[in-house]
């Protein structure tokens, strides 16, 4: 069974209902918490089981109560991070609700940025990711939405998200340095006249600026409920 699979996910569900806390003992949220702190500050390659348990101080078994092996931790990783997504009612309507979830998952992605290339690793499944998705939908069929309409609303807002995400982590992420160095090579291109001659513009919107339009120009695009 592979883990993070939705048949994955209900075991899970159904052995965490039945797990009783050990007084004294080792918690998920421990462990999580431990592997964020190696991951963001030496990314995905330094978190092994026994990094983990080393930086507990237990042994490395102690942990396959909790999670069985690396790919589930990950799993779990995930979800510890979605759960840091914080919600707002504005009082300023559905849209600008859901523009603050949009900015505020955009904010805590970009804050872990080794954790987003395992956002694509399959779906989102955990308790974090089914409140974040409980949140977004009900707060589009409280405004009126078709709950058909809410959906697609959602997914698309998240996916764009995430899609930011990935190209403001990854290889594709533009700093000044890249983006005076895309520059000079546009200009320098006359077999391209149009990028030779939006050279500057092409590399003037920062990650920000990008975000902005692209999650105004979706939430345009949707209408009124």
């Amino acid at each position: 069974m592979k883990a993070g699979s939705a048949p994955w996910w209900r075991a899970r569900y159904a052995a965490l209902g039945r797990q009783r806390p050990r007084a004294g003992g080792l918690e998920l949220g421990r462990i999580t918490n431990v592997a964020l702190e190696i991951v963001d500050a030496e990314g995905l390659a330094a978190l092994t089981m026994r990094r983990v348990a080393e930086e507990m101080g237990v042994r490395h078994t102690s942990l396959y109560r909790h999670v069985a092996s690396r790919d589930e931790l990950l799993v779990e990783l995930v979800d510890q991070v979605l759960g840091e997504v914080v919600p707002a009612v504005t009082g300023r309507g559905w849209r600008a609700d859901l523009e603050h979830v949009a900015w505020e998952f955009r904010r805590v992605l970009l804050a872990h940025p080794a954790i987003v290339p395992l956002l694509t690793m399959g779906q989102l499944l955990g308790p974090n990711a089914l409140r974040g998705r409980e949140i977004g939908l009900g707060l589009l069929i409280r405004a009126g939405w078709e709950p058909s309409r809410a959906v697609r609303i959602y997914l698309t807002v998240a996916h764009f998200v995430i899609g930011a995400a990935l190209l403001g982590t990854g290889g594709a992420a533009r700093g000044v340095v890249e983006r005076n160095a895309m520059r000079d090579l546009f200009a320098g291109l006359p077999q391209y006249p149009l990028v030779r001659e939006l050279a500057e513009p092409l590399n003037l919107p920062d990650g920000d600026e990008e975000f902005t339009f692209g999650l105004s120009a979706l939430l345009n695009g949707m209408g009124d409920p």
